[in-house]
C-alpha cells in the first residue's frame, strides 16, 4: 500500500461524520490512479468496518455520469441515487463474505483503465453464488460498475418456505448493445475446435447452470452437447471486447432469436476467460439464472429451437 493511499484514506475517515449517511456528496474527483483507487477500496482500515468502504465507493462513482448494475437490485445511475441503494444494502448483508477467485485485472479499455474482479459469497463456512465486477475508471471517477452472478439461491424458498422480499429480478432488455465489439451467434461457432483452446489437465469452466468442468475433454463434451441443443440464441456485446494476452473479457446479454423475428433478451452476463502459456486455464460465464426460467423466456426459448431439457442439467450437475 502506498503512502499517497494511506493519506488519502486517513483524511476520507477524518471527513467522515456519519458512516452510515445517504446524504454525503463528492463532487470532486480524487486525483487517484485507477490502481490507487482499487487499493484504497481495499485498505486494511476498512477490513474491520465495512461500512467505511462502502461510502468509499459510492464517493468514488461520477455525480451524474456513473452507472451501478446488481444482479438482484438492477441499475443505479449518478452517486446520489448509488449511494442511497449502495449504503443500506450492503450494510445489511454484512453476514456475507467475498472472496477473491483470482488477482484483479487491470484492462486498458482505450479509453480509461476497467478492472475485473473475480469472487465468491460466503455465508461463514457456506460456499454462495460466484461473481464478477467490472470497473470502469475515467479521470479519477468510477462510471461503469456491474456485480453479476446467479440469485437464484437467494430467492429460494428456506426452511421455513418462506422467500427473501427481493425485488422481481431485473430485465436484461434494458441494455443497449455496445457496437465495438461483434454479435456472436451460437450456431456459427465450432464448439468442438474452440475446445482446442483448453489446456488438456489444467482448465477449468465455470457455469452457473451446469456446474464445473475440468480438462480439455470434459469440457469438450459438454460444450458441443449443450451448445448443440440451445437453438438460435445470440450473445450481444454490451461493453467492449478487451484482452490483454493474460485476460479477457466481455460482457453481453443472450438473446433468444424466434423464427418470426422476435429478440427476446434471456439473461445479463459476462465472460471471462484468463490464459497461461497460450492455453486458456480459467473460462467463467457469470449470469442469472433466475431471468432465464421467466414465463415469456421459457416460451422464447422453445421457439427458437432449444431441446435442453431439465435430465440434460441435472445429468451433469450430478455427475
Amino acid at each position: 500500500m502506498t503512502h499517497r493511499v494511506d493519506e488519502f484514506v486517513s483524511r476520507f475517515v477524518s471527513s467522515m461524520d456519519d458512516v452510515n449517511s445517504i446524504h454525503r456528496s463528492v463532487t470532486q474527483s480524487c486525483g487517484l490512479s485507477p490502481h490507487e483507487m482499487h487499493e484504497a477500496l481495499t485498505h486494511a482500515r476498512f477490513s474491520d468496518d465495512r461500512a467505511y468502504g462502502i461510502q468509499l465507493m459510492a464517493d468514488f462513482m461520477n455525480p451524474d455520469d456513473s452507472r451501478y448494475f446488481d444482479a438482484i437490485y438492477g441499475s443505479f445511475y449518478g452517486q446520489a441515487d448509488i449511494r442511497a441503494w449502495l449504503v443500506p444494502t450492503m450494510s445489511s448483508i454484512d453476514f456475507i463474505d467475498f472472496r477473491p477467485l483470482g488477482d484483479v485485472v487491470f484492462l486498458d479499455d482505450g479509453v480509461g483503465t476497467t478492472t475485473v474482479d473475480e469472487w465468491q459469497m460466503f455465508m461463514g463456512d457456506i460456499p454462495l453464488s460466484k461473481g464478477v465486477s467490472v470497473r470502469r475508471f475515467r479521470d479519477g471517477w468510477i462510471t461503469w460498475a456491474c456485480d453479476v452472478y446467479d440469485t437464484s439461491l437467494f430467492r429460494a424458498p428456506g426452511p421455513d418456505g418462506e422467500t427473501a422480499p427481493l425485488p422481481a429480478p431485473p430485465s436484461p432488455g434494458e441494455w443497449t448493445m455496445d457496437p465495438s465489439a461483434p454479435v456472436v451467434a451460437a450456431k456459427d461457432v465450432d464448439f468442438d475446435a474452440d475446445s482446442d483452446q483448453f489446456h488438456e489437465t489444467d482448465s477449468v469452466y465455470v457455469d452457473p447452470i451446469f456446474g464445473e468442468f475440468r480438462g480439455r475433454e470434459e469440457i469438450r463434451a459438454w460444450m458441443v452437447d449443450v451448445m448443440g441443443k440451445v437453438g438460435n440464441i445470440e450473445f450481444v456485446p454490451v461493453g467492449p471486447e478487451l484482452n490483454d494476452g493474460s485476460t479477457y473479457l466481455q460482457e453481453w446479454v443472450q438473446m433468444a432469436v424466434t423464427p418470426d423475428g422476435g429478440r427476446v433478451p434471456m439473461t445479463r452476463g459476462t465472460s471471462v476467460r484468463r490464459y497461461r502459456d497460450g492455453w486458456t486455464v480459467h473460462a467463467a460465464d457469470y449470469f442469472d439464472t433466475a431471468t432465464i426460467l421467466a414465463p415469456e423466456v421459457i416460451a422464447a426459448s422453445v421457439a427458437c429451437g432449444s431441446t435442453l431439457t431439465a435430465d440434460d442439467i441435472a445429468r451433469y450437475r450430478n455427475r
